[in-house]
């Protein structure tokens, strides 16, 4: 009797045991569920200022769910893009190192980095290939994410080896056919490199086969643009005819229109085009651009001016408005010499000239940064340089 009560002692000492041993278990685990709903909470909030530009309450927000729960992973994310948007590459790079830190497998935080690097690259060059290198390790962690393949084509893209962008589309328009995002860029990449017909030939009949998908329209841009290259107006209006007859307030659709009535010389047409955008949404910078363009081929060079300074007051950094205000300059400055050798140009309009020359050579120093005009600008820049170094030489011996 004695020795079974005491085997019952024991064994109840041990059931008491075990349940004081797994309490704190539990009870951890339900804490840091709780945690974790918290954080949501507050990366919801701040993910919902985050998409209208109130950074400093999605900053306060994610900066609190981190403190709540610092394992939550998407929130160094967020993070670093917050920092990317407000041009701190330091602050960015930080928060997702420490991303790839929690979590090495998510191959988010590594998408998240190759772009960095790419967005850092016109000023630092040698970030494209840490770009390259770390999408590859993006996919090695996942090589189902879209992503990483557009990184990829992109960073060859920038590195001018448009072969290897063409073979990284191949694979991935092999491996996703269904995913639109890779359509658009592979689109965007044959008509960024002139390669017009296989763009509509390419296009055509994805926007066939997605055409109830409500993300298409970007693609019928597209495709509408590259019909215009091969001339083909009447294909390319009708496309964006569907864009339109859908969604009458889509000003993209419109500003392609006007695009494709000033390659028609229909002037009149696509000024009203324009006007029309801008009746929709004044912030429209590239309805202004494309004006000014109408106003350059009719030599109205004053309305062109115009127009660009007021795009540039809605987007300063809008490239294409800088270049364009330059060709405004060089182009005046051309006609103040009127064709003619320097020592038969009037004293003034020589002065006047090399005043417009400088004035281009300002703006297009803005488009060297932009490896979409950089090309261009530089050329520009040396006929100017030359140009005013004439002038000078000219005006030194009168």
């Amino acid at each position: 009797m004695a020795r079974l009560l005491t085997l019952t002692i024991i064994a109840l000492a041990v059931g008491l045991t075990g349940c004081m041993a797994t309490a704190p278990v539990q009870d951890d685990a339900e804490a840091a569920a709780r945690r974790r709903q918290e954080a949501q909470q507050y990366y919801s909030i701040g993910a919902d200022h985050f998409g209208r530009r109130s950074y400093d309450d999605a900053l306060a927000n994610w900066e609190k769910a981190l403190e709540v729960d610092p394992t939550y992973y998407d929130t160094y994310i967020g993070l670093g893009t917050l920092w990317r948007r407000r041009r701190d590459p330091v602050q960015a790079k930080n928060y997702y190192l420490k991303a790839v830190a929690l979590e090495p497998t998510n191959a988010k935080g590594y998408e998240a980095m190759g772009d960095l690097y790419l967005e850092m690259a016109p000023t630092d060059p040698t970030l494209i290939d840490s770009a390259l290198a770390i999408y590859r390790q993006g996919l090695e962690r996942d090589p189902q994410m879209v992503p990483l393949y557009n990184g990829i084509a992109e960073a060859f893209i920038m590195k001018e080896q448009p072969a290897q962008a063409d073979s990284v589309y191949g694979i991935a328009l092999g491996l996703f056919p269904d995913d639109l995002g890779v359509q658009r860029l592979w689109g965007e990449f044959l008509y960024d490199q002139r390669r017009y017909a296989e763009t509509v030939t390419a296009l055509r009949p994805v926007v066939e086969r997605f055409a109830s998908d409500p993300n298409i329209n970007k693609l019928r841009e597209k495709l509408a643009l590259a019909m215009a290259e091969e001339k083909m107006y009447t294909e390319a209006i009708a496309q964006l005819n569907l864009i339109i007859e859908a969604d009458p307030t889509n000003v993209d659709a419109m500003l392609v229109q006007g695009v494709i009535q000033s390659r028609q010389k229909k002037y009149r047409e696509a000024m009203a085009t324009f006007q029309a955008v801008l009746a929709q949404d004044a912030d429209r910078a590239m309805a202004r651009v494309y004006m000014a363009d109408i106003e350059i081929e009719r030599r109205n060079y004053g309305a062109a001016r115009n127009h660009l300074q007021a795009a540039l007051a809605r987007n300063p950094n809008l490239t294409v408005a800088h270049v364009y205000l330059g060709d405004v300059a060089r182009r005046q400055g051309t006609e103040q010499i009127g064709g003619r050798a320097l020592a038969n140009v009037r004293t003034d309009n020589l002065r006047s000239a090399k005043s417009f020359y400088e004035a281009a050579r300002r703006s297009y120093q803005q488009g060297l940064n932009d490896r979409s005009y950089a090309s261009y600008c530089r050329g520009q820049i040396s006929f100017l340089n030359q140009s005013i170094e004439l002038i000078d030489g000219e005006l030194f011996i009168r």
